[in-house]
């Protein structure tokens, strides 16, 4: 067997990785899976079924990579050739090219109110990289800002900025650190009373939230249903037969051929990850245990074996491509 170089193996990866990613976006766009999130991450929907959701509070086809994030780049579908509009699926390469960032996944729902609906703008995005090299909220609450700057001229025009609708960018990271597995965090605009006792309605501020759910073991059960529900989804581990009982016998999920087609294509492209990701891993490693004892940092080598984020900080401190 010839042994991939590092350059090949990278490539590899990539488009694994690529593929994978197009598949967890696929079946994050379910409407049941949909629904389980919105019940789970949002205060606008605890309150009702699963079902309810899905049945009624969508109000539209999910839209997969296809949506610009920075306000100087094109959509897919609207990316214009001189005067020409052309198809939005041939335009992966440019966003190569120049860099386009694209949602993964956008949609609408609307929650029943008290006096009219509640109408939310959705984002939800799958983060495979648990260390992108700054902290992952950040990006969350600029896509929240595009979100709602964006609602100009289609929402609201002149000054009528109370339509503006409430935005949530949530964030499913299948593979955190250690410290972090099996948690999800809430971040929100809040109003704080520095002096003065007036208060104004809570939805004149609450207009953004950013979710972090970061997932951990299939097995190992939680007291939060959703992160019982993407720890299997998700689970590199679980075979694809087990996947489709517990999702209908906990979840109430029923398995669709096209459903069950994502989850084995997930499920494949894990392996095949996993198995690149120890052979790259391994030879990382090599070379700064390598490195370090050629430094005399000897204690660093030792922390390195053990400890997941000291060795990528080391890494970098000494120019090792990961």
């Amino acid at each position: 067997m010839v042994r991939q170089t590092g350059i090949a193996q990278t490539i590899d990866m990539a488009a694994d990785k690529a593929k994978y990613d197009e598949c967890a976006k696929k079946i994050l766009t379910y409407e049941s899976i949909i629904a389980w999130i919105l019940k789970s991450c949002t205060k606008e929907f605890s309150q009702y079924s699963v079902s309810f959701i899905a049945k009624n509070c969508i109000q539209e086809k999910p839209v997969i990579s296809r949506k610009a994030v920075h306000q100087d780049q094109l959509d897919k579908d609207t990316r214009l050739d001189g005067d020409m509009r052309i198809d939005g699926s041939n335009t992966e390469a440019n966003s190569i090219k120049d860099q386009t960032v694209y949602y993964d996944i956008r949609f609408k729902a609307c929650a029943p109110g008290i006096t009219a609906p509640i109408q939310l703008i959705i984002n939800l995005e799958i983060q495979l990289n648990d260390t992108p090299g700054y902290p992952l909220v950040t990006r969350g609450f600029y896509y929240c800002a595009r979100m709602i700057s964006e609602q100009y001229g289609t929402v609201f025009t002149d000054e009528h900025y109370e339509k503006l609708q409430k935005v949530y960018s949530i964030w499913i990271c299948p593979d955190p650190a250690k410290k972090r597995k099996n948690g999800i965090f809430r971040y929100r605009t809040v109003e704080e009373s520095l002096f003065g006792s007036f208060q104004t309605k809570q939805e004149n501020y609450d207009l953004m939230e950013v979710v972090i759910l970061n997932l951990g073991d299939a097995y190992q059960e939680n007291n939060l249903e959703i992160l019982n529900l993407l720890n299997i989804l998700f689970s590199a581990s679980t075979p694809v037969e087990e996947k489709k009982k517990r999702l209908n016998d906990e979840f109430h999920i029923a398995m669709t051929a096209e459903l069950e087609s994502e989850v084995q294509g997930m499920c494949n492209l894990s392996d095949s990850l996993i198995d690149q990701g120890i052979q790259q891993g391994e030879d990382l490693l090599a070379s700064l245990i390598q490195k370090l004892f050629s430094l005399g940092r000897t204690e660093d080598a030792k922390r390195a074996a053990e400890d997941k984020e000291y060795r990528h900080m080391l890494m970098d401190e000494l120019s090792i491509s990961r």
